[in-house]
């Protein structure tokens, strides 16, 4: 009789324990699975005809037009890039997102912007600023005061920030705040990393000077992920049937996200 109860009472130890370390995982895995993703873009150039380098970073006027008037006939939200954690309590939230700071993120999407009372970002290279071809110091300013735009980091030389010693981006990192605020005469608080490149130093040193980090195809969406945000590339070749797929995949949760990616990668 002792020892069937003693095999009952390892038996209900085992049964407690396994329920136990169910109850842990579900705990992690749920929230995990069940994480929303925020639609956060990436552009480059506004042009109907490529100027230099990589014609498909030049996105046509017409198209980026034919994108926003999607985004506002289905309702979107569009927030800055600091705005990031209210995203997650925000109607169809979609972050927009323009890098390296041409002019014509005055001349074409500036316009736009105002036309569907819009909001996005321009990650400046400072070093750019008042040079041919990007955006003047006065033009910085108008955007930055209209509600429109807000002007962030996207460094100060365009470097690639893996490549280099702490010191180093410190020395970065503080010139580039430095002359956007001054150009802004606001506060600089997210960084988009030159070619979505980052290491623990980088997160390190990136901590110090910014409140969010924008990356590339991190795939990392939380509240709580503040320098590893990821974001989706939009380039000439995007079609508007592609962008929608995008935006709808961005912002599933994490499982059908991943179940979405594995899908279109064998059916595409």
């Amino acid at each position: 009789m002792n020892r069937f109860r003693k095999r009952k009472r390892r038996k209900r130890r085992r049964v407690i324990i396994i329920l136990i370390v169910v109850a842990l995982l579900a705990a992690f895995l749920v929230p995990y699975c069940l994480e929303p993703g925020i639609p956060v873009l990436m552009y480059h150039c506004i042009a109907e005809e490529p100027r230099t380098g990589d014609e498909n970073l030049y996105c046509r006027p017409a198209q980026l037009e034919e994108q926003f008037d999607y985004l506002k006939q289905n309702g979107y939200t569009t927030l800055f890039a600091e705005e990031y954690e209210k995203a997650y309590s925000a109607r169809k939230p979609v972050i927009l997102t323009f890098d390296d700071g041409y002019e014509d993120c005055y001349t074409e999407l500036y316009p736009l912007l105002k036309k569907y009372d819009f909001k996005a970002t321009v990650f400046m290279v400072g070093d750019y600023i008042d040079k041919e071809g990007y955006l003047s110091s006065e033009q910085i300013r108008e955007m930055a005061k209209s509600g429109y735009v807000s002007v962030q980091s996207h460094t100060a030389h365009h470097v690639d920030l893996a490549s280099m010693s702490g010191e180093e981006l410190d020395g970065e990192f503080r010139e580039s705040c430095a002359n956007l605020a001054k150009a802004t005469g606001k506060n600089v608080t997210a960084i988009s990393y030159p070619g979505g490149y980052f290491n623990d130093e980088v997160l390190r040193q990136t901590k110090r000077y910014f409140t969010y980090g924008y990356a590339i195809d991190t795939n990392k969406y939380s509240k709580s992920n503040h320098y590893e945000i990821s974001r989706g590339g939009v380039f000439r070749n995007t079609t508007l049937e592609a962008y929608k797929r995008a935006i709808e995949t961005y912002s599933q949760s994490r499982i059908v996200r991943d179940w979405l990616k594995i899908y279109y990668k064998i059916f595409d």
